[in-house]
């Protein structure tokens, strides 16, 4: 039993396949970095922090007297 060899011109070569691996891969990175994007915002930027901030300037306050 000898195969064959099928031997492809330069355009045959160059054709896109069928079943789309090319695009399956882009999506699937794609996605992939996405998450990891949403990931590092919500580790970086998504908890609550605790900021020190000045207390509230006092809504009543009294003046001394003259």
């Amino acid at each position: 039993m000898q195969r064959t060899q099928e031997v492809l011109t330069p355009t045959e070569a160059r054709q896109s396949s069928p079943r789309r691996l090319n695009f399956r891969v882009l999506v699937g990175s794609l996605l992939i970095a996405v998450v990891a994007a949403m990931a590092l915002y919500a580790v970086f930027y998504g908890g609550s922090t605790l900021m020190s901030t000045p207390d509230p300037a006092p809504t009543q306050s009294t003046a001394p007297g003259p």
